[in-house]
């Protein structure tokens, strides 16, 4: 596909080269083939090596097999193949609004509200009488508060300052999710969204529809010999005009389904489609386009250290950008959708944070529980304990060890009930201390 921009392209770019040359280098341009057919590129190197030309200059792909026969000079601009395909606009979703998480992520955020709303619950029970009440109303309180918070629109009042350090976590976390759910949707619906048939290279390979390459290049060696793509499938075209009248046929009107070229080639093609068709997939080659000299040649030496020099200097990308940068409205390349959600990679460190928090908060309050139910042990169900006592030495059996369900009577108490009891408890202690002292002393009066 000889296009006037390449023809000016490496023109400019050899001539830059030869005057960075401490010597001069008379030079005198043939063309090569016809006019009608793309020639090959393999014999235009074949020209090089039976000494019909001292040097190929153009759009020369850097392959394995034909450094075998000529020298290279550097790589005077970057190349690599890509895949070419129509492209529609995506129809829009009405679920488009789930879009911004991935479903690990949605699943995750939904169980840590859940699990935030049960675990504050569990520290405000003892000391808010908002989370108090008929089993119903509790389990409702705890699904309201932990989705209200979603948008910290919680009516309920935190009191003790494990479920308030717990909620700042929450709350922290929650602000962060917002903001990149926000952020995430808004460019989702902003931002045009474009589909494919042809995804890239592999679901090309796959879909057994005709594919377009450029005639005469080595492209279509590289899908038929590296690829094992048939033979039958590759459609040559000649420039720009084919491509375009190709794509728009489509394979099932004669045309193609993609076209595979290399990227200089795509770019400029891309200006002129109307954004009607864009690239999918990956580059899934690397390669370079350079000048072919006879082997053993001084020049190509020579001349790869000019193109470095120019390459340093930034004089290659000012050339690159004058002739082949893609100036278009339209994005190169299709944006995935999938690309843009949020995992919960991104998330797993906050979900962390938030969870540590609260093992060390449910930590700190079922050791206050358990330290309050050591302490009023001997005095809960004192005639229930007497009697226990009483058929246990009948009996010959052992006393039965404190119930579980007398811990969770102690946990279902508000706060302030045991702190009454234990200050009772306290009470007591000291009056029968004191009267045991009272006692002692008559005693030890009347002894007297």
């Amino acid at each position: 596909m000889e296009l006037n921009f390449t023809i000016f392209f490496y023109e400019q770019s050899i001539k830059a080269a030869i005057e960075l040359l401490p010597y001069p280098v008379p030079r005198n341009y043939i063309l090569y083939g016809d006019g009608k057919k793309n020639p090959s590129y393999d014999n235009l190197i074949n020209e090089v090596v039976a000494d019909n030309f001292d040097v190929a200059v153009g759009d020369i792909t850097i392959v394995t097999n034909r450094t075998r026969f000529v020298d290279f000079t550097q790589p005077f601009i970057e190349s690599g193949l890509v895949v070419v395909a129509p492209v529609k606009e995506a129809k829009s979703s009405p679920w488009s609004f789930l879009k911004p998480f991935t479903i690990e992520m949605w699943a995750v955020t939904g169980a840590f509200f859940l699990f935030v709303g049960a675990i504050v619950w569990i520290l405000e029970h003892r000391f808010n009488h908002e989370f108090r009440g008929p089993p119903r109303r509790q389990l409702i309180t705890i699904f309201w508060f932990s989705f209200s918070t979603m948008f910290f629109s919680h009516r309920e009042n935190t009191v003790s300052s494990l479920g308030r350090l717990v909620l700042i976590i929450w709350l922290f976390v929650v602000l962060i999710i917002n903001s990149s759910y926000t952020a995430s949707l808004t460019s989702i619906l902003t931002v045009q969204q474009l589909t494919s048939r042809i995804e890239g290279i592999d679901s090309l390979i796959t879909s057994n529809e005709p594919i377009g390459v450029q005639d005469g290049t080595f492209a279509r060696n590289y899908l038929v010999n590296e690829l094992n793509i048939s033979p039958h499938r590759i459609v040559p075209l000649r420039d720009e005009e084919h491509y375009l009248s190709a794509l728009q046929l489509g394979p099932k009107a004669g045309g193609v389904a993609a076209i595979v070229d290399e990227l200089p080639y795509i770019e400029v093609l891309l200006t002129n489609s109307n954004c009607k068709y864009r690239t999918v997939g990956q580059e899934f080659t690397r390669t370079g386009w350079g000048f072919a000299f006879q082997r053993d040649s001084p020049l190509a030496v020579d001349m790869s250290t000019a193109i470095l020099q120019l390459s340093e200097e930034g004089e290659l990308e000012k050339i690159h950008r004058k002739w082949l940068n893609y100036k278009h409205e339209c994005s190169m390349q299709i944006q995935n959708s999938e690309t843009s959600q949020l995992s919960l990679k991104s998330f797993w460190g906050l979900f962390l944070i938030c969870g540590v928090t609260c093992f060390i908060a449910l930590t700190v309050f079922f050791w206050r529980v358990f330290w309050q139910y050591q302490r009023l042990l001997p005095d809960t169900g004192e005639d229930e304990r007497a009697s226990e006592v009483t058929e246990a030495s009948r009996s010959g059996r052992g006393l039965r060890a404190p119930s579980f369900k007398e811990l969770v009577k102690i946990v279902d108490k508000r706060e302030a009930e045991i702190k009454e009891i234990l200050k009772q408890k306290s009470s007591n202690k000291l009056k029968s201390s004191q009267s045991g002292a009272g006692s002692s002393h008559s005693q030890h009066s009347e002894i007297s």
